[in-house]
């Protein structure tokens, strides 16, 4: 039930000219169909339902980006190694994976394999040699995609106001997994779990040049947590 109200949340706030929501709305320009919301509301569902009686850390960052979770459905995860990821033994979940990107995004950029982002990289491949792919979960503190106005192929810093706009989805995703233990992966998401009152502990963003200080915080981590 705390599930459903979650995803509920993150579906209900329709998009602007500068966020973007991925499982509810289409972005005409990059987007493979009409259906692409619809897949990756399935994606997320799927990632996190897996993980509900498994995850013993919640690993929380700032804002999904557009070579991630725009099209892959799921916080700091690459649609090109979800896609490849294959039905069975998947790390990321069982069952279908569904492309939702097209194979030239308007950019111009080829994109015969799907989108891949360098942070997600990171965070998969350090986790995945420290536990078990379902022992955390992957989420952000402002859940949505923050990018310059009209312009859906960008990245930005959210905002204080937006931030405090997303507390509340915020706060049903910690309630969907009670007791867990909270790492902050950077700063803005800190503040964000200050106001929520939640205790957390901050390490570094692996953006950035940050992914040495990354991996040696969540190593330090993991053998308290798994």
């Amino acid at each position: 039930m705390q599930l459903e109200h979650f995803l509920e949340a993150v579906h209900a706030r329709p998009s602007t000219d500068a966020v973007f929501n991925p499982w509810r709305d289409t972005d005409p320009l990059n987007d493979a169909s009409a259906r692409s919301p619809e897949h990756r509301l399935s994606h997320l569902m799927r990632y996190m339902t897996e993980r509900l009686h498994s995850a013993k850390l919640l690993l929380v960052a700032e804002a999904i980006g557009h070579q991630g979770g725009k099209f892959s459905g799921c916080a700091m995860t690459s649609e090109r190694g979800l896609l490849s990821s294959g039905q069975i033994g998947s790390p990321f979940f069982e069952g279908e994976k569904f492309r939702t990107s097209k194979t030239v995004l308007s950019s111009g950029k080829p994109n015969p394999l799907g989108s891949i982002e360098p942070t997600a990289s990171i965070v998969w491949n350090t986790m995945l040699s420290l536990c078990s792919s379902h022992d955390f979960v992957l989420w952000n503190s402002f859940a949505w995609h923050p990018h310059h106005r009209e312009n859906p192929l960008t990245n930005r810093t959210p905002n204080d106001s937006e931030i405090e706009s997303g507390l509340v989805t915020l706060e049903a995703f910690l309630a969907t997994f009670p007791g867990r233990r909270v790492v902050a992966i950077g700063r803005k998401c800190e503040t964000a779990m200050a106001a929520l009152g939640v205790q957390a502990i901050g390490v570094r963003h692996p953006a950035n040049g940050g992914a040495v200080k990354f991996r040696e915080g969540m190593a330090t981590l993991i053998g308290e947590a798994v």
